[in-house]
């Protein structure tokens, strides 16, 4: 077994954890139930008032341990008091007699005065076991005598760090050369002042010599002798004292011969009898009757108060009791032989657990995991001292399963400090401030992977850039795409857009990722016609700077896409692909052919109700066979829908069945309401014409072709 308190090899702050624990441990195995196999009499107030102030003579002492053997038929007497000096009490009676009688004083009458050679002729005739107390540093103290020593077979080594004594204070001679005694001292208390552990033995001059309640289990068994266990390495030069055996029950002891008090309760573990109703006869017989007796004292000013895991008022006394009432349960707390594997592997077992689960899940999982781990083990810990009585140590396992659970949790902190900050970078040039707080909370990694969405895409492109471009210098250039670029950024931002890229003078943007938005559609034809709305104001401010006005084709289209963190090994980019987005792409580029500034497909149509379109056609798209139909957003539902594309919608209409006159006739018409200018209308006079000339055949089914991007 190895020392409970683990002096000088571990932090201070980390031992008195250690030593907590062991006296919670103590606590929760408390049986709390009074042993009546051994009584303490005790030397109480209501002694001292009967028999008078102590010490008491001698003769009195010898009286009570007569009374304890002849009257109640005890089975073995400690004091757990000193006898250190002569008995200076002098008794009255011969003299009173001389006095009264005027005879001679005698020899006999001598000895009848002599308390001390009456105890001595008590304890010759009535063994007791008398008390000693060891004092570990002063050499010069040599008090009375230390009574007989321990035979130890076989001898133990010298090398053994059993605690070595340097003076004594005994019993005085006469009363020692008559009794077998024990040491009550305790040289081992841990460096907070508890008793937990109390040597059994300790080495005096060369000598071994028994505690208290060593030495009355050995008259209790009538041996006088004990057997150290030893263990040693292969080679013999390394020994470690384990465990004495002492008339045939093996105590398990640390290095020092010092073993565990395991406590059976609270103050008043053993029935306590007055020595004062003793020496009167008036004591309990069936309480005293075959019981093992502590004398001890519980007078103020007498009272020998210990500091132990159950208690900072303990008495002293029950100390030695407990250990007594251990030894005959033989119920020992030990640590085991095999308690460095079985801590490791505890150690082991914790650590990889905690750090391969803790790291994979939520911090709200991972602190219930670490928890129900953490009374899991207090829980085997616990059992095995209070049904095995292994002392296995809690403070190493339970401070590791306390330590993985703060790094793993600081770690994922940082780790997901991390990620926000990448969030930040990957978005945040990209949407709205509140769209990357909102990806913050939601995760990046699940954001981040590819996967497949009904998203909206948005292509807008400046017309006769290239042009343009050509008139300017770079800074003028530069000036000139800032101020648009986030003038239509910010539009895209306020409806909860993503700008894809910037692409020259084009913008990609999408809706529905990062984060998923029902209603991706609604808003990107809001920010689709808000852009168109914002773009006077942006050709104010360029024509304030003395820059070229723009205009803009933009192109609308809702489908399933792929969105996620697409690129190379070099370079990552947060996108999205697909038919869905090249036909948006193919929309921003049919503008220019139609003359207007905002195209959609269909698809976007049947997802934007509150809003009124205008079909402009029905058209495959190069790279596609199947027809769709384009349309143009007009205002919302709520608006009277205009003279003018009424007579538009008329006009398809007749241009589909082939009715070319009344056609052409609703397209002039609303190019003449819009004052002119109504680039569709434009295309179908074109068409008209062309069908004139050459009509079609029966097969043919009004839909247009595109042949160009």
């Amino acid at each position: 077994m190895v020392s409970l308190s683990w002096q000088g090899r571990m932090p201070a702050l980390f031992e008195l954890f250690e030593l907590d624990l062991y006296d919670q441990r103590i606590k929760q195995a408390l049986s709390e139930t009074v042993d009546p196999r051994i009584v303490i009499v005790d030397i109480d107030e209501s002694s001292l008032a009967r028999v008078g102030r102590w010490p008491w003579p001698r003769d009195r002492v010898a009286q009570l341990i007569e009374a304890l053997y002849l009257d109640y038929g005890v089975a073995v007497i400690g004091f757990d008091v000193l006898f250190s000096e002569p008995d200076e009490t002098v008794q009255l009676s011969p003299l009173q007699t001389l006095v009264q009688g005027g005879g001679v004083l005698t020899a006999e009458m001598l000895d009848a005065m002599d308390g001390d050679a009456r105890m001595a002729e008590t304890l010759a005739s009535f063994p007791a076991i008398l008390a000693i107390a060891f004092d570990p540093d002063d050499a010069d103290l040599a008090v009375g005598e230390t009574g007989p020593a321990l035979m130890v077979e076989p001898p133990l080594s010298d090398s053994l760090p059993i605690v070595q004594a340097q003076g004594v204070v005994g019993s005085m001679p006469l009363l020692a050369r008559s009794a077998t005694s024990g040491f009550f001292d305790n040289p081992l208390v841990d460096p907070d002042g508890v008793f937990r552990r109390v040597p059994l033995i300790q080495r005096y001059k060369d000598q071994y010599y028994p505690s208290l309640a060593l030495a009355m289990w050995q008259s209790l068994l009538l041996s006088d002798s004990i057997k150290p266990i030893i263990e040693s390495d292969l080679s013999g030069s390394y020994q470690v004292l384990t465990a004495i055996d002492a008339g045939g029950v093996e105590i398990p002891v640390d290095p020092q011969g010092a073993m565990l008090v395991p406590y059976r309760g609270h103050q008043g573990s053993f029935p306590y009898i007055s020595a004062g109703d003793v020496l009167e006869g008036i004591a309990p017989q069936e309480t005293l009757s075959g019981a093992i007796v502590l004398v001890g004292t519980s007078a103020a000013g007498l009272l020998d108060l210990r500091v132990t895991p159950v208690g900072p008022r303990y008495p002293g006394v029950e100390v030695h009791a407990n250990v007594l009432s251990a030894l005959l349960d033989q119920r020992f707390f030990y640590k085991p032989d095999f308690l460095r594997a079985l801590n490791a592997v505890q150690m082991l077992i914790v650590g990889l657990v905690l750090s391969l689960t803790l790291p994979r899940l939520s911090v709200l999982m991972g602190t219930i995991i670490t928890g129900l781990f953490g009374v899991g083990v207090v829980a085997f810990n616990f059992y095995a001292f209070s049904q095995l009585y292994w002392v296995i140590p809690l403070a190493g396992v339970t401070l590791l399963i306390l330590m993985l659970y703060l790094f793993m949790q600081t770690t994922g902190f940082l780790f997901e400090s991390n990620i926000r900050r990448q969030l930040s970078r990957t978005f945040g040039q990209y949407v709205p401030p509140e769209v990357v707080r909102s990806l913050e909370q939601v995760g990046a990694a699940d954001q981040l992977r590819g996967e497949s969405r009904q998203m909206t895409v948005l292509f807008s492109d400046v017309r006769g850039f290239t042009t343009l471009s050509e008139t300017l210098s770079p800074t003028q250039l530069t000036r000139m795409m800032n101020i648009y670029l986030s003038a239509m950024t910010a539009v895209i931002h306020r409806h909860k857009g993503t700008i894809d890229k910037y692409i020259g003078d084009a913008i990609m943007a999408f809706w529905g990722a990062p984060l998923d938005d029902p209603e991706h559609a609604v808003h990107a034809l809001d920010a689709a016609l808000e852009m168109v709305a914002a773009l006077p104001k942006v050709n104010q401010l360029l024509e304030a700077e003395g820059l070229p006005q723009l205009r803009v084709g933009i192109g609308l289209n809702c489908g399933e896409m792929a969105v996620g963190n697409m690129g190379s090994n070099f370079r990552m980019a947060y996108t999205v692909m697909g038919d869905a987005v090249n036909l948006g792409s193919r929309l921003e580029g049919l503008t220019k052919y139609y003359g207007v500034d905002l195209l959609v497909s269909e698809q976007l149509r049947d997802q934007c109700t509150d809003h009124c379109f205008r079909e402009l056609d029905r058209v495959r798209v190069k790279g596609k066979q199947q027809a769709i139909g384009l349309y143009e957003p007009l205002a919302v539902m709520d608006s009277i829908e205009p003279e003018w594309a009424q007579r538009f919608s008329q006009g398809i209409e007749y241009y589909r069945s082939h009715e070319w006159q009344r056609a052409e006739c609703c397209f002039k018409e609303v190019i003449s309401l819009r004052h002119g200018v109504d680039g569709p209308s434009q295309v179908y006079l074109q068409r008209i014409q062309d069908l004139t000339a050459s009509p079609p055949g029966v097969e043919w089914d009004a839909v247009f072709t595109h042949t160009e991007k």
